[in-house]
This record gives C-alpha cells, structure tokens and sequence, in this order.
C-alpha cells in the first residue's frame, strides 16, 4: 500500500507541475509589466512629412487596402491595375486637390490616366499628361498624379500647370524615386 500511494502522490505531482510553471509564468509577467519589451516604432514613411518643396504636407498617406477612405468607388479598380500607396494633399495656393498614386508598374499608372483623361495628351509634365483649364494629369513612370482645381476658379490652369511641373520635378528626383 506505500508503493501505491507514493506513485499516486508522484502522477499527481508530475500532472499539476505544468499547471504550477504556468501559474508563476503568467504571475510574473503581470508583475513585470513595466519590463515589457516596448513595441517597434512603426516603420518611417518613404515621404517625410512636407516632402515635395513649396507644398504643404500630405492630408493622407494610404496604403492600398485603405483607398476607400479617399477614393470611394475607384479603389478596386485602382487596386486591380496595382496601386500600392496613395498619397493625398489640399493646397490653399492655387485652391486644389492633389493626389499621387503609386503603382507596381507603369503600365497600371497608363491605364489609369487613360481613364481618367481619355485618349488626348497635351505637352505638360511627366511623360504624358492631359492638361485642361481646371486639372492637370499626368504621369512619370509608375506615378500617376492628379490635380483638380477648385470648380469656382477656371483661371488657375497656368498655376496648376506650375504645381503639377514642381510635382514633376521632385519625381524626377532621388526622393521622389523612392516612392
């Protein structure tokens, strides 16, 4: 009968000690909650956040599972040629409303200013665009970028064509490369 009880007492020992180490595991990382290891920084922006000279920051930097949040019923068709990022700004001067879209390849960029503009191509910026007296489109690789001015103010198509040259020119740039 010692025999008996002393295996009992070591099946019951041997099946509660992973209850007994899993106890004082979750007792002390509650205790030790100040040593936690802190989270990562999330990753950095390719863009800073004023990072096209003379513009004012991004109103909106998206990823493309979050095109909705500015596009509306264009983000799967945006998501369908490759749009990868959004990047989205509300300029005072000119008053417009500019958007760089960035895709996997150029052909997805193409495509999407062939919708937007049609088949006429205008000489402007990038390496085709469609210019018109209250937008300019245009692409540079795979970056189709978009500015439509304010509806109540026609005669801004010489500043817009402006912005959209300056935009131009921070694409053709080492920054804006790694978009």
């Amino acid at each position: 009968m010692p025999k008996t009880r002393l295996r009992s007492w070591l099946q019951s020992f041997l099946l509660a000690a992973p209850l007994v180490v899993i106890a004082g595991w979750v007792a002390i990382g509650g205790i030790n909650r100040s040593h936690a290891p802190t989270p990562p920084n999330p990753p950095a922006s390719a863009a800073p956040a004023s990072f096209i000279p003379g513009l004012p920051p991004p109103e909106m930097d998206l990823a493309s599972g979050r095109l909705e949040e500015r596009v509306d019923g264009a983000a799967e068709f945006l998501r369908a040629q490759g749009c990868r990022r959004l990047i989205a700004f509300r300029l005072a001067d000119p008053p417009a409303d500019l958007e760089i879209l960035v895709f996997r390849n150029t052909l997805g960029a193409a495509s999407v200013l062939a919708r937007d503009a049609g088949p006429e191509r205008t000489p402007g910026p990038g390496e085709e665009a469609a210019l018109t007296a209250q937008s300019a489109l245009f692409r540079r690789g795979a970056i189709y970028v978009r500015l439509l001015g304010a509806p109540e103010r026609l005669g801004d198509a010489d500043r817009l064509v402006a912005v959209a040259s300056r935009v131009d020119e921070f694409l053709k740039s080492d920054r804006g490369a790694r978009l």
